[in-house]
């Protein structure tokens, strides 16, 4: 009778255990593969680039199954051209939510054409979403270009500037942005010296009140007359 008895709670206790295991497997949830949203390629997303000059990139990302890492591809639609592939997890790595915002340098050398650009971003899961963008590699001689740029914090919320603006078509604004963490502010020059000019020296101090300690990212961006406009990147950080 014991030995029955002993059976019974045996085959009543695999059962309760099978039963549990089936049911942690329905009730786990499988996340769903990441989402590439919102992808900008060049400025105001007009898909050119430059040679010589930044290249900007952006895209919203969700990863239910957190980010694993973000790959950026460039390749040249024909056999040779300029070719990059830079893998980010800086930033990214284990985010559920991230904004991919990068600027590329872009090679003297790239030779013009059509390229494809490709962001993939993988899970921790290993789920992969890719997204594609078209880029065509121009040369334009009138448009306007930024040298020499300077970027130093030097205390008390304050960022020294310094670079050689140069438009042929004239220098309408310069727009410099900072960001970094919660931070984002825009600073807009139209100084009567400086717009109309073909060639300018632009030194500035930008103040950044308010603006915790971290690493920051700044852009300079130049607009001519025509409307044209080109965008450096630097970054600095604030200690």
């Amino acid at each position: 009778m014991k030995m029955k008895t002993n059976k019974f709670l045996f085959l009543a206790l695999l059962f309760v255990t099978v039963l549990n295991a089936c049911k942690k497997d329905n009730d786990e949830v499988i996340a769903p593969a990441p989402k590439i949203t919102g992808l900008e390629v060049g400025s105001n997303n007009n898909k050119t680039a430059y040679p010589g000059n930044d290249l900007h990139i952006e895209a919203t990302i969700e990863a239910e199954g957190n980010i694993a890492d973000v790959k950026l591809e460039i390749n040249p639609v024909s056999a040779t051209g300029w070719k990059l592939s830079t893998t980010y997890t800086d930033g990214f790595k284990g985010l559920k939510n991230a904004e991919f915002h990068k600027h590329i340098d872009v090679p003297a050398t790239a030779a013009v054409g059509d390229y494809k650009v490709v962001l993939t971003v993988t899970d921790q899961a290993g789920k992969i979403t890719k997204i594609e963008s078209d880029l065509k590699v121009v040369v334009d001689p009138t448009l306007p270009s930024v040298a020499n740029l300077e970027v130093e914090y030097e205390g008390n919320d304050e960022i020294h500037l310094d670079a050689t603006v140069n438009a042929p078509s004239k220098i309408a604004k310069v727009v410099v942005e900072v960001h970094g963490g919660t931070y984002n502010k825009e600073f807009e020059f139209t100084d009567a010296a400086m717009v109309g000019q073909t060639t300018y020296k632009f030194h500035k101090h930008v103040h950044i009140t308010g603006a915790p300690n971290g690493h920051y990212h700044i852009h300079v961006k130049v607009i001519d007359q025509a409307g044209k406009s080109i965008e450096v990147e630097d970054h600095f950080d604030k200690k």
